[in-house]
């Protein structure tokens, strides 16, 4: 079991740690489109889970910025403005902390599976909202990774990833769900895995 004792601190707590999760995955892959597609489906994940809108100009351009700042700038090949607001923020961040103090408002919400958490099950709830395309595939396949990585902490083990499959349909209410992932692998370096999995341990029956 990971504790939250045992981890890192949050600069920005409205995210939750499985945006935080996400964002160092896929600062790990290979810098390319693929890598800057991921870093927008994230954008729009952190929007959704604090229930915020990128059409407000104001907003959309925040959420950049704490994407930048939580991946280090290291997906900066991603960012979407000028390059000289990045330096700036990059001053900013560096020197008065003035853009770690300014976070967004989000949104208490019930837990319907403790396992998953409240921000992976906002994701889920949303992504029938998004359209299909590049950005659908990319958000859906980056949640499936962290709701396997949840599911192992919680239970230790996961004996077909169609159980995972099953429950993110339940919760998001999003058929396409079944569409894109039933029956098929659900791939997580094992590296990132927050847990070692083991056999079952068959139980010696009493004589």
């Amino acid at each position: 079991m990971e504790y939250n004792t045992k981890r890192g601190d949050m600069m920005f707590r409205e995210y939750g740690r499985t945006i935080k999760k996400i964002i160092d995955n896929v600062c790990e892959t290979p810098e390319g489109e693929e890598r800057n597609e991921a870093a927008r489906a994230i954008v729009t994940a952190m929007a959704q889970v604090g229930g915020l809108s990128l059409r407000d100009d104001v907003v959309y351009h925040k959420l950049w910025d704490h994407l930048m700042i939580m991946s280090d700038f290291r997906l900066e090949s991603a960012w979407p403005f000028g390059q000289e607001e990045l330096e700036q923020l990059k001053e900013r961040n560096n020197t008065t902390g003035e853009v770690k103090r300014e976070r967004l408002p989000y949104k208490n919400r019930v837990i319907e599976s403790r396992h998953y958490g409240e921000y992976l099950e906002s994701m889920l709830r949303h992504l029938k909202d998004i359209p299909d395309g590049e950005e659908y595939n990319t958000l859906i396949t980056l949640v499936a990774q962290q709701a396997k990585r949840s599911y192992l902490v919680w239970n230790g083990e996961l004996s077909d990833d169609n159980i995972v499959v099953e429950q993110m349909a339940r919760i998001s209410g999003d058929e396409r769900v079944l569409e894109y992932l039933k029956d098929k692998p659900i791939t997580v370096p094992h590296n990132t895995l927050p847990v070692e999995t083991s056999p079952t341990k068959k139980k010696k029956k009493r004589k």
